[in-house]
């Protein structure tokens, strides 16, 4: 008897230690309530001091919450799950019968009466060895319940995995293709909760070879490889300082971005150039862009910022994809960085975009708009009738309903070109309707709204005197090789400053375009069996690309969710994962 008693003290004495080495305790295991183990698992139930419980009932006793015991027997640290908390007036202990209770009255002393907490044991981890294993065992009476403050063992109790995404702990890559929604009001830090996330992208070999690709319609993310600045006015600074320190191995700011930038014909009317060209109009809109986006932000923090070099450069294809490559230094003081920018014009050449997919470009058409427009340009195509630009399509659709309306007799509209006036004889062969024409007019000038069509420059030769829309499968497979691997931007924020349209409309005309671009191009490279990256697609502020509804716009929100659900369906077994950012469940499509 007196050898196990004195292998007991030690065990008792050895938990006590650990307890303390690893976290602070905060209860014991009941002696007046088993603790049981049975084929649905295990509880263990303990007591937390008056005196604990009120200065950190939130973390201790809250349900669902977690913390660890340090059973006697084993000396094993085991995480538990709090699953229920139960607190007992001082009357309640003496069990007195109602009747003997007199009239409520204020007694705080009522008050100072241990908390029964109730938790069911996880996963058991020895200090000795560092093995994990299942606890199922019983948990000891008197046994040390503690508030975990190892990270390590935190995250090794609680099962979490030991690489991939930081946030907080790590998310395994593989999670994002099952697709992720990050919830919170403005201000709870969602945007900084995602540049966080895209920043620990580049901590390991598996995670640097993962293209990020961010729909940001506020230009919140093109300062990622800015230095963060912080404000303590309303922290505690040490505590602020400390968790920054902990995180600085597992979050790494990028070095340089690739920006889509996407560009309208009224940023080129504003070029006041002679002889513009797109090599001129390129560096001009680059480093107007870096002049416009990052000095203001050095002004207000006392930095200095320098353009050191502008290059323009082209990659052969079909058609080429062109690209401004900007260095610029950063001076924080006495330190500087150098920076290496990526900026790709985006728009589009209407001759370049199939009838499908200039369609599918605006989800406002009507379903018999859509099905007219499309025999139309079909029949276009196939007869080899040359229309140069979507200016060129709208003025014979304009001529068309003018000469529907006209009388047997009246005189004759404007004479167009033949290519045009093959339109004006094709409406009316088509037997298209008034006032579907009149919806395929209307969308056909929202598109022309957005100034993304057919952008020109004064002096361009034959086809390269517009821009054309880059191949978004280009940009893909040359991420890692001429891109770095850099974070891929879209900065709808340029988009809407330069855009006559609605602004809703057109960041979604150049989202939605670019998802389906990425998700087709993921579906032909399987296809071939070969093999691309994984590719992660941050959507923030959701809600103002699909929201849950919308007065007149319930066929454009089905359009949307259904393209979006099978890009979600499809792409989780193609290493394609989409992050949304948004308020509450409810702004989005559920």
């Amino acid at each position: 008897m007196n050898e196990i008693l004195k292998f007991l003290e030690e065990k008792i004495e050895k938990a006590y230690e650990i307890a303390k080495k690893y976290g602070v305790i905060i209860g014991w295991v009941s002696r007046t309530s088993p603790s049981n183990i049975s084929e649905e698992g295990g509880l263990v139930i303990f007591d937390v001091e008056p005196a604990i419980y009120f200065r950190d009932f939130i973390n201790i006793a809250s349900a669902g919450s977690y913390l660890a015991v340090v059973d006697i027997k084993t000396n094993h640290i085991i995480s538990l799950r709090i699953v229920s908390v139960e607190r007992r007036d001082v009357l309640a202990e003496l069990d007195l019968p109602d009747v003997y209770v007199g009239t409520p009255s204020k007694e705080a002393s009522g008050l100072l009466t241990r908390t029964r907490v109730k938790a069911k044991p996880l996963l058991a981890y020895d200090p000795e060895n560092g093995e994990v294993s299942i606890a199922n065992y019983v948990v000891e009476p008197q046994s040390p319940v503690i508030k975990l403050e190892n990270r390590e063992v935190i995250q090794k109790i609680l099962g979490l995995p030991e690489d991939g995404v930081f946030l907080g702990f790590y998310l395994p890559l593989k999670t994002f293709y099952q697709h992720v929604i990050v919830l919170g009001t403005t201000g709870s830090g969602k945007t900084t909760l995602l540049k966080n996330m895209i920043s620990s992208f580049g901590v390991n070999e598996e995670l640097n070879k993962t293209t990020i690709l961010v729909m940001d319609p506020n230009r919140d993310y093109v300062t990622l490889p800015l230095r963060p600045t912080w404000d303590f006015s309303t922290l505690n600074r040490e505590l602020e300082l400390k968790m920054i320190n902990n995180i600085n191995d597992r979050i790494n700011r990028p070095r340089g971005l690739t920006i889509i930038l996407p560009i309208t014909r009224y940023v080129l009317e504003n070029i006041k150039e002679d002889n513009l060209n797109w090599a001129r109009a390129l560096k001009s809109i680059a480093e107007d862009y870096i002049y416009s986006t990052y000095y203001s932000i050095a002004e207000r923090q006392s930095w200095n910022i320098e353009i050191e070099d502008t290059k323009i450069s082209e990659e052969p294809g079909n058609p080429p994809l062109r690209y401004v490559e900007l260095n610029i230094k950063v001076k924080y003081g006495v330190e500087k960085e150098s920076y290496e920018l990526y900026i790709i014009p985006y728009g589009f050449r209407f001759t370049d975009v199939s009838p499908r997919e200039f369609i599918s470009l605006n989800p406002y058409f009507t379903r018999q708009a859509k099905d007219s427009l499309s025999r139309l340009l079909n029949y276009l195509r196939t007869r080899n009738a040359y229309i140069e630009t979507i200016y060129d399509l709208y003025d014979a659709l304009r001529e068309a309903r003018y000469r529907l309306h006209e009388k047997p007799g009246s005189p004759r509209g404007v004479v167009l070109d033949p290519n045009k006036e093959y339109i004006v004889e094709l409406i009316k062969d088509l037997a298209i309707h008034k006032s579907t024409l009149e919806n395929i007019l209307r969308q056909i000038g929202s598109l022309i709204d957005t100034g993304l069509f057919d952008i020109r420059v004064p002096i361009g030769v034959g086809e390269d005197k517009y821009l054309h829309e880059p191949r978004i499968e280009d940009i893909m497979e040359n991420h890692h090789r001429i891109f770095k691997g850099y974070p891929i931007i879209v900065d709808l924020e340029y988009l809407q400053e330069h855009s006559f349209a609605d602004p809703e409309k057109v960041i979604s005309i150049t989202a939605f375009r670019i998802l389906n671009k990425v998700f087709e191009w993921k579906l032909t490279r399987t296809r071939q069996r070969r093999t691309t990256q994984p590719v992660i697609i941050l959507i923030d502020e959701a809600h103002r690309f699909f929201p849950s509804k919308g007065g007149g716009r319930e066929e454009y929100i089905e359009h949307v969710s259904s393209m979006i659900d099978r890009i979600a369906r499809l792409g989780r077994a193609r290493r394609l994962g989409l992050v949304f950012s948004t308020h509450s469940p409810k702004d989005v499509h559920e």
